[in-house]
């Protein structure tokens, strides 16, 4: 298994940035924070090998061994805000598909499954430091995690790609930040829906502890998820939790 090296990533990027390769930290995503607040420079990004308090939506446990976890720091901008955890699946997906030679499916809203098991999850933060306003993308990947390596309750729905990790952080920086720098709504729509689980998926809508099954009938112009429930209503979900009954 091949072992990240910053100079190897530094030297397939598109442009410069300030990266740092950590052997272990808490959270990518915190270590960030920290430092927006200590007058970090935008895209200012750290990739670790191993978080010990790697976490997800509303704080769950993101196992974080053997896979390859990354944050960057960004700007704020009105117009790409809403969608940055959009444009962040889209670019991990370019970036596997160029990479792995592999084809994600997106669940809606923030990982990504490849053979029925969950390979990627994002997590998305907001940071407010002097006043200014900045975001925080984490994207951690289980790229060329062992097999037998996942613990017992994950086994069943984690999997890994079988890639190389530096040039998969350089891909997914590339991609990410093309999408960013040069912000076209209607293309992060067409490359996200593209790339969903398709109408007609069988799912199950959370919402604390309710759980209501449901059926996918697409995404609407703001990418929100359309479900229809099985007494007939019809709802938008513009964030939530949604788990799929079948293997994606």
């Amino acid at each position: 298994m091949k072992e990240v090296n910053r100079d190897e990533i530094i030297s397939l990027l598109e442009r410069q940035i300030d990266l740092t390769v950590l052997s272990e930290t808490v959270s990518t995503n915190d270590d960030l924070k920290v430092a927006a607040r200590e007058g970090a420079a935008d895209y200012t990004a750290l990739v670790a090998k191993r978080q010990v308090g790697g976490r997800g939506r509303d704080g769950r446990r993101f196992f974080s061994e053997g896979g390859l976890y990354l944050s960057i720091l960004l700007p704020w901008r009105d117009d790409s805000a809403p969608y940055l955890t959009q444009i962040a699946a889209v670019a991990v997906a370019l970036a596997l598909e160029s990479t792995a030679q592999v084809t994600p499916t997106i669940k809606w809203v923030n990982d990504l499954f490849w053979k029925g098991k969950k390979v990627c999850g994002i997590l998305t933060e907001s940071v407010v430091a002097e006043g200014t306003r900045r975001t925080v993308v984490g994207i951690g990947v289980n790229a060329d995690v062992p097999e037998g390596s996942f613990p017992d309750d994950l086994r069943s729905i984690a999997g890994s790609v079988p890639v190389d990790k530096n040039r998969l952080a350089a891909a997914i920086l590339n991609r990410l930040l093309a999408l960013f720098d040069d912000f076209s709504p209607e293309r992060v729509k067409d490359e996200y829906r593209a790339r969903c689980f398709p109408s007609g998926t069988r799912l199950i809508v959370v919402k604390g502890e309710t759980e209501r099954e449901a059926t996918a009938c697409g995404l609407d112009d703001s990418l929100g998820l359309v479900v229809k429930y099985e007494d007939g209503t019809i709802e938008t979900l513009i964030s939530g939790e949604v788990r799929v009954k079948a293997a994606l």
